[in-house]
């Protein structure tokens, strides 16, 4: 008897799981338009750079790409909004972005269009003692990160001890991932507005036979992604929610690497 109720107590859960997750989609979306003209470097830290104290400085060079503005393309109207509007999108190590939204000096072309920002920060901590990596890109105001490769960097720099090289085991001239998004809160107040999904590849290219992207969400609804291009999910219920995503290879084996396996928890109020 006991058997018997433990075995319909697991199909009651099963059936409530599937159903709680069965309305969940995952839909590929186009690229937003880009110029390849748009160019992002690290200025500071230099790559390899040793640092003894913080703050530390830092500044980015961007053209092409005005910072502070609403983004110009239907997509806007579709999905969150960025407060700081289109940004350059800063990650130390493995932690949170930080977006940066406006330049120390801006310089012109003939119409009074920017072209050429410099934007500055501090890097304040707290971080450990060793090997550190910084990776930027410009997003648009729904987040959306531009994919040609000049608009991304990536630089290693050292904080009080170089010694203690390579330990983040990220090598960046080998493939690997940078998360983008969702992340944080969202409403629920529209049950059509999609959340979207984003990421940036370095050093590969997505297929059917080759580097792939697999997504999780909360361990049940799992996806096979072969195209580098932003993806809508639809369906998510109220609650918190962990997305994950791997850096495959040709074998479905995960790639090496410290940023080729996210995770990320978002809430959905």
């Amino acid at each position: 008897m006991k058997c018997k109720i433990l075995f319909i107590c697991a199909v009651l859960l099963s059936t409530m799981v599937f159903a709680k997750y069965s309305d969940i989609r995952v839909v590929p979306v186009s690229r937003t338009p880009e110029s390849n003209t748009i160019i992002l470097k690290v200025v500071f830290p230099r790559n390899h750079a040793e640092k003894s104290k913080l703050p530390i400085p830092a500044q980015m060079r961007l053209e092409g790409f005005p910072l502070g503005v609403i983004s110009q393309f239907d997509r806007a109207k579709e999905l969150r909004e960025n407060p700081k509007a289109q940004s350059v999108r800063v990650i130390i190590d493995e932690g949170p972005y930080k977006d940066y939204n406006q330049s120390r000096e801006d310089s012109f072309d003939e119409n009074r269009e920017f072209y050429d920002k410099i934007v500055s920060f501090d890097i304040k901590g707290p971080i450990q003692s060793g090997q550190h990596i910084i990776r930027t890109f410009p997003v648009r105001s729904f987040g959306e990160s531009l994919k040609d490769p000049g608009a991304y960097d990536a630089e290693v720099f050292y904080y009080q001890d170089p010694s203690k090289k390579n330990t983040l085991n990220q090598d960046l001239s080998k493939p690997y991932l940078t998360y983008n998004e969702p992340q944080g809160h969202f409403s629920a107040s529209d049950s059509n507005t999609p959340i979207l999904l984003d990421f940036y590849l370095t050093n590969c290219q997505l297929s059917s036979d080759g580097f792939k992207i697999r997504l999780s969400i909360d361990g049940h609804v799992n996806r096979m992604l072969t195209d580098w291009v932003p993806y809508y999910i639809y369906g998510l219920p109220k609650g918190s929610h962990t997305i994950m995503i791997e850096l495959l290879d040709k074998d479905f084996d995960l790639v090496p690497g410290i940023f080729n396996k996210v995770s990320k928890t978002i809430t959905i109020h």
